[in-house]
């Protein structure tokens, strides 16, 4: 999160001796070499070539590859979100604005929070993005933040009234516009101050002496930063968290504890028990990698603006790697929203092969692909209702049936009378009565497909 810039100072790792030398040294040869560098560029260039751990080659790997995946994934995982909601008609529902908010809030936090702070943080260990970008990726970053955790609340509560109170109406998708516009409205609000406070600062005698710059928030009073940093917690973590588990809860409870009227017993039995499985895991899902990913970055500021003021506890060298872990799975919840809510849910996933289809230009395929598809939607409709009695469809089937038996080398006796058989039998089943439809009620399940 962005409110971690002022850690930058003390992430640097301690510099040799040779810092400290004073700055009127002048250009001299240093120890008979034929270089001629000011006591400036000698520290700056002594720095960029010293062997820390945050310069080895394996750590630099691990920083690129690891925030490569994050910010590849989150944006194909939470674009595909977006597109499949806006490009079928029958998905613009409540549910799923909500879920595309939420998965704007994710693209946004990846564009933002990723490529820029582990940039200036574990890589460059300064800003070298000027000081307008400065206060406005710090403050696009944490109303991305914010919007994410914002939207997991509205998230909870509709499922919540939707669950708990099934024949009351449901909110219109002007009301939910309403409620997005407001968690929009709330994330611009509370990160306001990050706005006002975020300027460049050279906080280290080596960002002086290299004249290299930190973004980071300058606070009139310390107290501000420290009332502040515990404000973004509860709104951001806190609270939805919170949230999470409350209206969850009470789902569980209403899931496992009620019993949805109008179905009959062994149909309802076999449909609430898959009910049940796909609901609990779903929900104990979302509180488990909620929780996960953002509580070690939440525990890490707590702790880090409890030492704020200890110079023994920024300077130990464990403390970059710690941020670079916490700040990973932090990013990182991004990916997994797409699946947890998408991914599990049948029209997304219907979506999702449709623009696959689209992208892999699957749609030009063989017959054999086009056959089975027809075939796995027919499995579903009554045999009455594949038994066309109409004139065109009776023949054709005749014609079939002598063209099979004359293959058999049967009379045109026995021909006539086993393709009349034949006929007959096709007439009479489409006059059977068909099978009843499935008794419908008020189900939870339909809420989560």
């Amino acid at each position: 999160m962005n409110h971690l810039n002022n850690l930058t100072d003390n992430v640097v790792p301690v510099l040799p001796a040779i810092l400290y030398l004073p700055e009127n040294t002048g250009n001299e040869s240093l120890n008979g070499t034929d270089l001629n560098f000011t006591a400036h560029e000698f520290v700056c260039v002594l720095e960029s070539q010293s062997e820390d751990y945050l310069s080895t080659c394996v750590f630099q790997t691990c920083v690129y590859v690891t925030y490569g995946v994050i910010f590849v994934i989150a944006l194909l995982g939470n674009g595909l979100v977006c597109f499949v909601v806006q490009s079928s008609p029958r998905m613009k529902t409540v549910t799923n604005f909500f879920i595309m908010n939420l998965a704007v809030g994710d693209i946004l936090m990846t564009l933002f929070c990723v490529p820029f702070s582990f940039v200036s943080m574990l890589i460059l260990r300064y800003w070298p993005f000027g000081g307008l970008m400065c206060k406005l990726v710090n403050y696009s970053q944490a109303v991305s933040v914010l919007v994410s955790a914002y939207t997991l609340l509205a998230i909870s509560v509709d499922r919540y009234f939707v669950i708990t109170r099934p024949l009351k109406p449901r909110m219109g998708k002007t009301v939910a516009k309403l409620v997005m516009c407001s968690v929009w409205c709330g994330a611009l609000a509370t990160a306001a101050p990050i706005l006002i406070v975020s300027q460049l600062e050279k906080p280290s005698l080596w960002h002086q002496v290299c004249e290299l710059d930190v973004c980071s928030e300058k606070w009139a009073y310390p107290d501000q930063s420290e009332q502040y940093t515990y404000a973004l917690l509860i709104f951001q973590f806190a609270l939805p968290l919170a949230a999470l588990v409350c209206s969850y809860g009470r789902i569980a409870y209403v899931v496992w504890g009620v019993r949805p009227p109008g179905e009959a017993e062994s149909v309802r039995d076999m449909r609430i028990q898959h009910s049940k499985r796909k609901m609990v895991k779903m929900m104990i899902t979302v509180v488990v990698v909620f929780t996960v990913c953002w509580l070690p970055l939440n525990i890490f500021i707590l702790l880090w603006t409890a030492h704020e003021d200890d110079e023994e506890w920024g300077r130990w060298p464990g403390m970059p790697y710690v941020w670079f872990i916490s700040h990973c799975l932090a990013m990182s919840h991004s990916c997994y929203n797409p699946i947890i809510y998408c991914y599990m849910n049948v029209r997304y996933r219907s979506g999702f092969v449709q623009v696959l289809g689209k992208l892999l230009r699957l749609n030009n395929n063989s017959a054999g692909s086009r056959s089975c598809h027809r075939s796995s939607v027919c499995e579903r409709i009554p045999l009455s209702d594949l038994m066309d009695t109409n004139r065109y469809s009776t023949q054709r089937s005749l014609s079939r049936c002598k063209r099979k038996i004359t293959r058999d080398g049967l009379s045109s006796s026995e021909l006539n009378r086993k393709c009349t058989s034949c006929t007959s039998l096709r007439q009479s089943s489409s006059t059977m009565s068909r099978p009843p439809a499935p008794a419908r009620a008020v189900s939870v399940r339909s809420h989560f497909d």
